[in-house]
């Protein structure tokens, strides 16, 4: 059974949304699919909502991969040669984010254990259960100014174990990653910008293995107006995506994220009693 056009417009969204805001897009995913009495979305579809999950992230973070990509090739040019400083910020920064990405694309390789988990709804609201701790308890601790010039590449590594983490069903790849990097005390704003670009490149992966399982299954049946529904449910992802982060960057200046950690635990206990009922 496939999805009607409201019912693709509604996974769009809201996966791109909830890929974003750090209250684990898989498990509404999931609990969205367990509503609409469907097993799961097609390869194609996934494909489309990663696409545009990425190009939303892509589209927000240009800015910082401009000046990182400048300042990478101004480190190639030789030093008598420059016509204008070294920007060693946003060299650092790139360093940072290949420490990042270590795990992240490691850990791409534990997605084909992803569905078997998805599954049991006990096992999606344990994880939502921890979501919500992880996201909670940096609100406990002082804060601080910290950026990618004074932390260390353990701690880099660390954040992007929380993107590592979003394989398992229930956990936030951004929400991890910023509690983690606010643990080690690095500024929420910065945080907030690593964890989006670890992201886009935890989709752009994730595009990559559905394009792989694609050639292994095939399309199966398949026509243009299917094709343009799918398109539609990736446009409704940037969509979701964009907004999502005008909220997160909104939020990393205020009030942090201590509200969705309370959230994820009330839909730990929602999916608990819908796995009873069940």
């Amino acid at each position: 059974m496939d999805l009607s056009w409201i019912q693709s417009v509604v996974y769009g969204f809201l996966s791109g949304f909830m890929d974003i805001v750090p209250v684990s897009a898989q498990a509404h995913r999931i609990l969205l699919m367990k509503f609409y009495g469907i097993s799961g979305g097609t390869e194609v579809m996934q494909l489309m909502v990663h696409m545009g999950l990425f190009a939303g992230l892509y589209f927000s973070c240009q800015s910082q991969i401009v000046r990182i990509n400048r300042a990478r090739a101004l480190a190639r040019v030789p030093k008598r040669r420059r016509k204008r400083p070294l920007d060693t910020r946003s060299l650092m920064d790139w360093s940072m984010l290949k420490t990042m990405l270590v795990p992240v694309i490691a850990g791409l390789f534990l997605y084909r254990f992803h569905d078997s988990m998805s599954e049991n709804l006990m096992i999606v609201s344990v994880f939502l259960f921890v979501n919500g701790l992880i996201l909670y308890i940096p609100q406990f601790l002082p804060g601080s100014n910290r950026d990618s010039r004074t932390l260390s590449r353990v701690e880099g590594f660390l954040m992007g174990l929380g993107g590592t983490a979003s394989v398992l069903p229930g956990i936030s790849a951004v929400g991890t990653a910023a509690s983690i990097g606010s643990i080690c005390g690095v500024e929420r704003g910065f945080c907030l910008s690593m964890a989006l670009m670890m992201n886009m490149a935890l989709n752009l992966g994730l595009a990559v293995l559905d394009v792989m399982t694609l050639f292994t299954t095939g399309l199966g049946e398949i026509s243009f107006g299917i094709i343009l529904r799918y398109l539609v449910t990736g446009l409704t992802a940037f969509g979701g995506c964009l907004l999502g982060i005008r909220l997160m960057r909104y939020l990393s200046g205020n009030h942090g994220y201590s509200i969705f950690g309370l959230y994820c635990v009330g839909l730990a206990l929602f999916t608990f009693i819908v796995n009873l009922l069940a």
